[in-house]
C-alpha cells in the first residue's frame, strides 16, 4: 500500500475509513470518570477531556505538550492512572478511543509521525510542564511502551515531549511545495510550519526547559555502534532498514565490505496478531538460521542491540527488486509494443518465475512456509537470478493457521501450511505478465479475469495458466473479517465484459449515487484516505468533485447532497482556498447546482487567505483560485472578483519570473516542487494566464502563459517510441495531474491562440505519451481515465490518422475492464494503488465517468479546460489531415469491443 494508507484499509475492507470507525464499541476504551464541569466530546481518533474555564489556567495557543505511550496489553491501566492524574491537577487531555485506533498507528506502515501515541497532555507553561512530567512520571515511568519518534523521551519513558501548537493553525508550507500544513507561532507573530517529522527537533527560538536537559543528554549520548550506516533503504513504523560497513570491534559480518542491518522497534509496527517488530525480526533470524546454505537465501551474521531496538544483520545482495526489474524490462510500456519484444519478455519471465517457484521449493523442503511472499521481498541479480528476502511470518509448514502479514492480492487470509505460498506464486506469475494482481486483494474473482488477459496478450503455456488458474481460484467461502481485519468485504466482482457496453456511465452513476452517506458529516462519497486529510468536502477527494461529475456527465442534481457540500463548506478550514482541494471548488460547485448564495458564502470565506498564499498552482493555490474568480466575474458581472484574479496572475507572473533563475532538477515531486502538468506543475497556471489574457486582452499575460508550458516542457524528457514525458530522474510520467498528459491540454488550449515553435512541434510527443499500451491505475489523476479524457478532448490534435486515433482511444476504453469491479450490481473502479474501491474525481469511479463522458458525450472533462469561445476555431497549427477528419465536433466512440488484445501500460 501507499504510504499511510494501512491505517485507513483496517475499518473497512472495500473503503478507506477512519481507524476509529473500526470496532470501535466493541475496543472503546472505558471513558474516565469527569468531575462536575469537565466536558467530554471525541473527533475520529480521539476523545477529549477539558476542565472547567479558568482564568488563571488558559491554555495557550502552543507549546510543550506530553504524549504517553502504551503496549497494548497494559493501555488500558495506562489511561485510566494518566487520566486520573489529570483530573486531579486539572490538565486538559486526549486519548485515542478504542484498542483498535491504538492498533492501527501501531502497525507497521502506520505513520511514523504520529505512530506510538495513547494520550496526549497539554501544561499551560513550562512549570506545568516540569510538574506534570514529575507527577507523571511517578506514577507510569518505565512502564513499556513504543517509542514516539517526533518526542524527546522523558526518562526511561513512557512520557515523550515535543514543542507545537495545542490549537489548529495552518499555513501554507511554501518549502514544501505549497501544502497546507499545521503551524506555530514565531515570536515576532509570522508562522512557520510545525513539522512533525520523525526526528525530535526544536525550532530555533524555543529554548529547552530545565526539565528535559538531562533526558536529551542521554538521547545525544554516543553508543557503541559497530556499523557505519553508509545508505537508508526502507523505513516503516516497525523500524529503519540500512546498508552499512562494519567499523568497530563488535560487528557482526566484519569480513564483509558491506552489510544490511534490519531494525526492530519495540512496540511498533505490529502485525495482524499483536507481534511487534522486534519479536518478528528475533523470529526472521531463527528462520534464516534454519535455513542458511540454500541458494537464493542472503546470509545472516546474527543481531546486536542498542537501546533496545535490535539489528538484525544480513549479507548486502547485488542486484534490483523485482519491482524495478519488472519496470525496465516490460514490454507494453509503449504505444504500440512490439511483438518480438512481448515474445522475449514472455520467455524471460517464465524461466525466471521457474527459478523463483524452485526457490521457494527449496524453503519448504526445510519444512518452512514463508507467509509474505510478493514482488517487494525478492532481489534479482545478475542473470535473472532470484533472492528471496524477509522472513518476519516465516513459520512451520505445517501450521494450521494463515500467515498474519500480506501483501494484497498477494495474500489469502483464509489459506494455511503451503496453500498461501502456492496462491502468492501464482499471483507473482500474473503479475509478471500482467502487473494488477492487487486487485484481487479486493475482488477474488478479479486474479482469474486478469489471467485470462495475460494468457492471450502472451501467449503463455496451456498447462500453466491451468495450475495458476486452479490456485488463483475464489476461495469457497470469504475470509472471516477477524483475519484481515474490519467489515467484510461488500459484494465486489470483476466486471463482465464486453467493455464499455452501452450502459456502463449509467452504471458508474449508480454506483456514485449509491456509494453515498449523507449521515456522515466527513464524507459523502468513499474515495482516496487523501480526503480524510482534506476534509472530504473538496473537488479532487470529496463530494464537490462527484457531485459535479454526477451533473455534468449524467444531469444529475440531487438536493440533499447539494445541501450536505454547502454545510460542509462551513467545516472545511478557511486556510484551505484551493480549487481542487477546498472553498474554491466548492464554490465553482454549489453555483453550478444553483446555490448561488452557498457559492457567495464559500468565496467570501477564502478571501482573506488569498494574500498570504504563495504556491501557482492549479490544484491548491493562486492559479485554481484565480481561474474561480476570473468564472465568476463573468457569471455575476462582478468587478471586484475580476480585478482580484487579475492581481493574482501578477504574483503567478512574479513567481514564474522566480522559477526561471533557476535550474531545473529532475526529482519526484513534493507537493508543487519539481512537478510538470496540469495540476501541480506550470501548465495549470498557464491555463490560468490564459483565460486572464481573454478576459483582458492583454498580450503580455499570453506571452507569460507561454513561458509557463515552456517551464514544463523543461522537465520532460524524451521516452519510447517518439514519446515526450515528465523526467522525475527514475521514471517517465504521462499523466494528468503531474505528466505530459496535462502539459498536453494547456499546450493545445494554449495554440489555439498563439503559434508557438516549441509547444508546436511538443505536442505529438506529449499525446503519443498518452497512447500508452499498459497502465496501472484507472483513475483521472494518474491513470488510463486521464489518458483518454485527454485523448478525446484532442482528437483534432492527435498525431495520427484517424482510423489510428480512434483505434488508440478505444484501446483504453476496452482495457479499462482491466481495472473495473462491480459493487451491488453498479460498476466501480479502484484508488490508486489499488487497495481500496474509490468514488473521487482524482483516483476513482467519478474521475472515470467524468472521461468516459468526455470520450462518448463531448462533455467537459475538467473545468476551465474548455473554452466554448474558441473550441470551435481550430489553430492553424492544426494539421490539415486532422481538421479534416475531425474538425472541431467530438464523435461519439463506438461501445462494443474492438478486439484488440488487452494490454495496457505501467510508468510509475
Amino acid at each position: 500500500m501507499r504510504d499511510g494508507a494501512e491505517s485507513f484499509a483496517l475499518a473497512d475492507r472495500t473503503f478507506f475509513d477512519w481507524p476509529g470507525n473500526w470496532d470501535l464499541e466493541a475496543t472503546r476504551f472505558p471513558a474516565p470518570p469527569l468531575p462536575e464541569g469537565w466536558t467530554h466530546d471525541e473527533n475520529e481518533a480521539w476523545s477529549f477531556c477539558r476542565p472547567p474555564r479558568d482564568a488563571n489556567r488558559q491554555l495557550p495557543d502552543q507549546g510543550w505538550k506530553i504524549h504517553v505511550s502504551a503496549a497494548p496489553e497494559d493501555a488500558e491501566r495506562t489511561l485510566a492512572d494518566v487520566a486520573d492524574y489529570c483530573v486531579r491537577h486539572g490538565l486538559l487531555f486526549k486519548y485515542l478511543k478504542s484498542a483498535n485506533v491504538l492498533r492501527a498507528l501501531s502497525r507497521k506502515y502506520a505513520q511514523r509521525s504520529s505512530a506510538g501515541k495513547l494520550l496526549t497532555v497539554y501544561p499551560v507553561d513550562e512549570a506545568d510542564l516540569a510538574r506534570t512530567l514529575e507527577g507523571l512520571d511517578a506514577v507510569v515511568g518505565g512502564r513499556p511502551g513504543p517509542y514516539v519518534l517526533t518526542d524527546l523521551r522523558f526518562r526511561e519513558g513512557p512520557l515523550y515531549v515535543r514543542y507545537g501548537g495545542f490549537r489548529a493553525l495552518y499555513m501554507e508550507d511554501v518549502e514544501g511545495g505549497g501544502d497546507l500544513v499545521t503551524a506555530v507561532r514565531r515570536p515576532d507573530g509570522t508562522l512557520e510550519p510545525d513539522r512533525r517529522t520523525p526526528v525530535f527537533h526544536t525550532p530555533d527560538w524555543v529554548p529547552l526547559p530545565d526539565v528535559l536537559k538531562d533526558s536529551l543528554a542521554a538521547r545525544q549520548a554516543v553508543d557503541d555502534f559497530p556499523y557505519r550506516i553508509t545508505g537508508a533503504l526502507h523505513f516503516s513504523h516497525g523500524g529503519g532498514v540500512y546498508r552499512a560497513e562494519p567499523a568497530g570491534e563488535h560487528a557482526l559480518g566484519a569480513g564483509a565490505p558491506s552489510v544490511v542491518l534490519k531494525e526492530g522497534r519495540p512496540y511498533s509496527g505490529t502485525d495482524g496478531v499483536g507481534r511487534d517488530a522486534v519479536a518478528r525480526l528475533a523470529h526472521e533470524h531463527r528462520i534464516l538460521t534454519t535455513l542458511a546454505g540454500l541458494p537464493g537465501i542472503p546470509r545472516t551474521f546474527g543481531t546486536f542491540e542498542v537501546r533496545d531496538h535490535l539489528f538484525l544483520v544480513l549479507e548486502d545482495i547485488e542486484g534490483q527488486d523485482l519491482q524495478s526489474w519488472l519496470a525496465g524490462v516490460y514490454p507494453l510500456t509503449v504505444p504500440e509494443p512490439d511483438e518480438a519484444a512481448v515474445a522475449a519478455h514472455r520467455d524471460r519471465a517464465l524461466a525466471l518465475f521457474g527459478r523463483i517457484e524452485a526457490l521457494v521449493a527449496s524453503v519448504h523442503g526445510r519444512g518452512i512456509r514463508i507467509g509474505d511472499l510478493h514482488p517487494g521481498n525478492f532481489i534479482i541479480r545478475s542473470g535473472d537470478i532470484p533472492v528471496l528476502l524477509d522472513f518476519e511470518v516465516a513459520d512451520a509448514i505445517d501450521r494450521a493457521t494463515p500467515s498474519s502479514l500480506g501483501a494484497p492480492g498477494f495474500h489469502r487470509a483464509d489459506a494455511t501450511g503451503a496453500d498461501g505460498d502456492h496462491y502468492a506464486l501464482a499471483a507473482i506469475a500474473l503479475w509478471l505478465f500482467l502487473p494488477l494482481a492487487a486487485l484481487g486483494g479486493l475482488s477474488p474473482d478479479k486474479a482469474p479475469a486478469l489471467l485470462d488477459t495475460a494468457a492471450r496478450r502472451f501467449g503463455l503455456p496451456e498447462d500453466l495458466v491451468a495450475r495458476l488458474a486452479g490456485q488463483l481460484a475464489p476461495a469457497a467461502q470469504p475470509a472471516p473479517a477477524a483475519q484481515s481485519g474490519g467489515a467484510p468485504p461488500r459484494a465486489l466482482a470483476s466486471a463482465p465484459g464486453p467493455f464499455p457496453g452501452p450502459d456502463l456511465i449509467a452504471s458508474l452513476g449508480r454506483g456514485l449515487r449509491d456509494s453515498a452517506t449523507p449521515h456522515r458529516t466527513d464524507r459523502l462519497h468513499p474515495g482516496d484516505f487523501a480526503q480524510f486529510a482534506e476534509g472530504g468536502a473538496g473537488f479532487a477527494h470529496g463530494a464537490a468533485g462527484v457531485l459535479w461529475a454526477r451533473h455534468t456527465a449524467l444531469g444529475d442534481r440531487d438536493a440533499d447532497h447539494g445541501a450536505w457540500l454547502r454545510a460542509a463548506a462551513d467545516r472545511v478550514p478557511a486556510e484551505r482556498i484551493g480549487f481542487y482541494d477546498g472553498l474554491h471548488g466548492i464554490a465553482y460547485v454549489l453555483a453550478e447546482l444553483g446555490d448561488e448564495e452557498g457559492a457567495r458564502h464559500a468565496l467570501d470565506r477564502a478571501e482573506g487567505q488569498l494574500a498570504v498564499r504563495h504556491c501557482p498552482s492549479l490544484y491548491r493555490g493562486l492559479s485554481g483560485a484565480g481561474l474561480n474568480l476570473l468564472h465568476f466575474a463573468e457569471r455575476w458581472a462582478d468587478d471586484t472578483a475580476r480585478a482580484t484574479a487579475l492581481r493574482l496572475a501578477d504574483r503567478v507572473t512574479d513567481r514564474l519570473a522566480a522559477a526561471h533563475r533557476e535550474p531545473v532538477e529532475h526529482k519526484r515531486r513534493t507537493g508543487s516542487r519539481h512537478a510538470g502538468g496540469l495540476m501541480y506543475g506550470w501548465s495549470g497556471p498557464a491555463l490560468f494566464l490564459l483565460r486572464a489574457h481573454q478576459a483582458t486582452g492583454d498580450a503580455q499575460l499570453l506571452d507569460e502563459a507561454v513561458r509557463a508550458v515552456h517551464r514544463d516542457l523543461d522537465r520532460c524528457a524524451s521516452g519510447p517510441q517518439d514519446t515526450l514525458q515528465v523526467d522525475e530522474g527514475f521514471r517517465l510520467l504521462p499523466y494528468l495531474d503531474n505528466g505530459s498528459a496535462g502539459i498536453a491540454l494547456v499546450a493545445a488550449e494554449l495554440l489555439r491562440h498563439r503559434d508557438d515553435d516549441r509547444i508546436r512541434a511538443a505536442l505529438p510527443g506529449l499525446l503519443r505519451a498518452c497512447s500508452s499500451d499498459f497502465v496501472i491505475e484507472s483513475g483521472l489523476w494518474g491513470g488510463r481515465a486521464g489518458l483518454i479524457g485527454t485523448l478525446a478532448t484532442l482528437r483534432e490534435w492527435v498525431p495520427l490518422p484517424a482510423a489510428d486515433a480512434e483505434r488508440q482511444l478505444h484501446r483504453h476504453l476496452a482495457n479499462l475492464q482491466q481495472h473495473a469491479m462491480t459493487l451491488n450490481g453498479a460498476t466501480v473502479f479502484p484508488c490508486d494503488g489499488r487497495a481500496r474501491i474509490s468514488m473521487d474525481v482524482a483516483t476513482g469511479g467519478a474521475g472515470v465517468l467524468l472521461a468516459l463522458a468526455a470520450a462518448e458525450r463531448g462533455t467537459p472533462l475538467l473545468p476551465f479546460l474548455t473554452d466554448s469561445r474558441s473550441a470551435a476555431a481550430v489553430h492553424p497549427a492544426v494539421p490539415e489531415r486532422a481538421r479534416g477528419a475531425h474538425g472541431a465536433a467530438t464523435p461519439a466512440v463506438p461501445s462494443g469491443p474492438e478486439g484488440t488484445a488487452d494490454n495496457g501500460r505501467e510508468v510509475s
